[in-house]
């Protein structure tokens, strides 16, 4: 460094300080105004292993710090914590804390978005009725998996149901002309049906050769093969682990691109590229492509799981079937190819539909119905 320039980069530092000083003093202020200058913070625990978890907990503490200004943030690990709120992003996270003094030092939030008694789900529902008077509140984000958890043991003041939320900033629709731009660079035929599945679904972080039969892709690959019979499709594919279902397109001679984003955001651009978002798991807590193939103008057949049936309005803006069933799904697809005006009428619809879920009103419910709450019991904030 040139040391006749050190005064300045002083002077910079100092100035720099001292806004970033006022900042805080007016941060601080504007908290103890609100009645919150002693509260604890909130921290959302996502250990960087699911980008869905990861996303829901960077939109969620922006708008909360934003909107709020309360101090919260997202971090790989609640170790070492004490006297704040922890808010833990998936059953698993919760479990892995199980027997530590985290869960005795803090209040306890969990988020369970899917699971059963059955399978390999059962381990860890039995974990969770065991020690369900460790969490003050477990928020779901679909009505299957409330009523699921009120069976289980849950009181009706434990449990808060509050869908995802989508930026729909982010996911939107795009004109006639960058859709036709975004497919020729994707590859995408011009007298192809373009077909989406975004979501994991096979077993571990490699190729997924083993399918993840929670997620359908045997039903997905089934409902395929029946399309094929009679129209050209193309499919899109991303997210890690889908070994199993591109097999099965290799088999079946049916083209498709998969691609695995390191930026989540930029699957907004691949929605753009569908005329139809197929989704046909047998369980889910969401999932969020519900909520992003609404927002990007994309016509959706989905089953009725997760939080599918809360959202979507049959025939009104979207096409729902029963889990597993192949012929409904296939059904719902070909009267979409068939019939263009039905599917523009969907997604009109759907883009009424989706407005409420913007992710600035879902974070307005987490605070007012999820974590005010909370600070109430904790410090008798007023509920406003």
């Amino acid at each position: 460094m040139n040391m006749r320039f050190l005064p300045r980069y002083r002077s910079l530092n100092i100035v720099n300080n001292r806004l970033k000083n006022a900042h805080l003093t007016m941060l601080y202020l504007v908290r103890k105004r609100l009645g919150m200058a002693h509260l604890p913070k909130l921290h959302y625990v996502s250990p960087n292993a699911n980008w869905v978890t990861d996303e829901i907990g960077n939109s969620l503490v922006t708008e909360i710090t934003r909107q709020y200004h309360w101090s919260a943030n997202v971090t790989s690990t609640a170790d070492w914590l004490a006297g704040q709120i922890v808010h833990y992003s998936e059953l698993g996270v919760f479990l892995n804390y199980l027997t530590t003094s985290t869960n005795r030092h803090n209040t306890i939030i969990i988020t369970v978005f899917h699971g059963n008694r059955e399978g390999n789900f059962k381990k860890n529902v039995d974990l969770l009725i065991n020690h369900m008077h460790i969490p003050t509140r477990i928020l779901t984000a679909c009505h299957i998996m409330k009523k699921r958890l009120l069976h289980w043991g849950a009181t009706p003041e434990q449990v808060v149901l509050i869908p995802l939320g989508v930026d729909l900033s982010i996911f939107k629709p795009v004109s006639a002309e960058k859709r036709l731009e975004i497919r020729h660079k994707i590859g995408v035929p011009d007298d192809a049906f373009c077909i989406g599945s975004f979501q994991k679904d096979g077993s571990g972080w490699e190729q997924g050769l083993t399918p993840k039969l929670v997620k359908g892709p045997d039903i997905f690959l089934k409902v395929i093969e029946r399309l094929h019979k009679t129209y050209k499709l193309f499919i899109i594919l991303t997210a890690p682990a889908r070994g199993y279902v591109k097999q099965g397109l290799e088999k079946l001679g049916i083209p498709y691109k998969h691609v695995i984003l390191t930026d989540y955001h930029r699957v907004a651009n691949y929605y753009n590229a569908l005329d139809v978002y197929l989704m046909t798991s047998r369980e889910e807590g969401g999932p969020k492509s519900v909520l992003e193939s609404l927002a990007s103008g994309i016509s959706l057949v989905s089953t009725r799981v997760g939080l599918a049936p809360d959202v979507i309005h049959h025939e009104f803006d979207g096409l729902l079937a029963d889990s597993e069933d192949v012929n409904t799904l296939a059904e719902h697809v070909a009267y979409l190819i068939e019939n263009q005006d039905i599917r523009q009428k969907l997604i009109k619809h759907g883009l009424e539909t989706i407005q409420v879920y913007d992710w600035k009103h879902i974070v307005a419910r987490y605070y007012h119905e999820l974590y005010l709450p909370v600070l109430h019991d904790l410090t008798a904030l007023p509920i406003s």
